[in-house]
């Protein structure tokens, strides 16, 4: 049983969430900072076919708010702005369509996030999971995150709700932003899952033995975050290459380091 989260520490996702509109970079094929321009209502950023909206698997609730601060990461190219959750007693979701949906056999795919615990560490209903998740249209979904079972106290690649688990070597840790990448390559039977755990923007794609390779995706339709833990999470990229997912801060530019809600350590 689940139980509505207490409005008086949430606000709607979709009535306080706004986006600016940021170009996507040679192959990218979606991308949202998360920056805030009130009154605009969750509906901007690239590479999308709708606003953020409820919804996820018994997502009875989607109490998110905006932050006028960025996530940062070393050498990350950031946009200002995020978005957090708070630990709750019901699970929260936000879903939003791709305007070009994911899975042609043969095709491969990079999905890049920001993600940094808040408050307590398993705080919240099913010991305070939070994440991104790739939306089939088969339901068939992958969570990428903070689990609520199994190694709870590592970041984790695994189906929605905790079967098929594939965790890293890395502990969330309060107050600290980490930067998570999967590889998707869609095949005839299952498709092949690689997790990279805090890669260095502009590189080359680093190896990793971080591999889930135990479900058939299908086709993706929608992205979503997913949680009942206290996070924040920014700078959710989708692309074809890793370098589309991993852009790199240009010198020069603003890099909002003085607005970060905490460094990477």
């Amino acid at each position: 049983m689940h139980f509505p989260a207490k409005s008086e520490h949430v606000v709607a996702f979709s009535l306080v969430i706004a986006m600016l509109s940021v170009p996507a970079r040679g192959s990218q094929i979606a991308n949202d900072g998360f920056a805030p321009s009130f009154p605009i209502y969750a509906n901007s950023g690239s590479g999308f076919g709708g606003a953020w909206a409820q919804g996820g698997f018994n997502a009875f609730a989607s109490g998110y708010v905006s932050n006028d601060r960025s996530l940062c990461y070393p050498q990350l190219e950031t946009s200002g702005g995020s978005v957090s959750g708070a630990a709750f007693d019901a699970i929260n979701g936000t879903v939003r369509p791709l305007a070009r949906f994911l899975g042609s056999n043969g095709t491969t795919a990079y999905l890049s996030f920001l993600i940094q615990p808040n408050g307590t560490l398993n705080d919240g209903i099913f010991d305070g999971f939070f994440g991104v998740t790739l939306n089939s249209s088969a339901g068939n979904d992958v969570f990428v995150g903070k689990p609520g079972g199994g190694a709870e106290e590592r970041y984790v690649i695994e189906n929605r709700g905790g079967a098929g688990q594939i965790p890293s070597l890395v502990t969330p840790v309060v107050g600290r932003t980490t930067l998570l990448v999967v590889k998707v390559q869609f095949l005839a039977g299952n498709d092949l899952f690689t997790l990279y755990v805090n890669p260095t923007p502009g590189r080359p794609e680093p190896s990793s033995t971080i591999v889930k390779s135990d479900v058939d995706l299908g086709v993706v339709s929608k992205i979503g975050i997913y949680s009942t833990g206290a996070f924040t999470v920014d700078e959710i990229r989708i692309g074809t290459t890793f370098a589309d997912v991993t852009p790199q801060q240009e010198k020069g530019s603003a890099n909002h380091s003085e607005g970060c809600l905490e460094d990477a350590q």
